[in-house]
């Protein structure tokens, strides 16, 4: 499959252009290039996700980071993604299981919820 490109020229101050050269070298990323397409990506992917999922972005430590990336090193997840998702539905089934029945939403085991801003399915 043939992929063509367009050439866009942008104008970043020095220490922008530093910056995106340190990510450059500690990602192993090929060319400043490169780094600047990767970074494009998600930040499309953070602003056009599919329309049935929403990103959240959550900063950890360095510390936290670490553990989660060993976490996942450790085979104990498939990502670090996966195991961000599955720490986040864990902490709310317990919430919920903390507040009682009377705090619940009536939706089914199952049940799709709506996006936020979005009709009820």
């Amino acid at each position: 499959m043939v992929e063509t490109s367009e050439r866009v020229t942008v104008r970043i101050p020095q220490d922008l252009l530093e910056k995106l050269k340190q990510i450059q070298a500690l990602k192993g990323t090929p060319t400043v290039s490169d780094a600047i397409r990767e970074g494009l990506e998600q930040y499309i992917e953070l602003n056009l996700p599919p329309q049935n999922i929403r990103k959240v972005v959550v900063e950890l430590s360095r510390q936290d980071n670490s553990r989660l990336e060993e976490f996942v090193r450790e085979g104990n997840s498939v990502s670090v993604d996966d195991a961000v998702r599955s720490a986040v539905r864990e902490y709310i089934r317990t919430r919920l299981e903390q507040l009682g029945p009377s705090t619940r939403s009536h939706r089914r085991e199952g049940e799709p919820v709506a996006a936020e801003g979005s009709p009820p399915p």
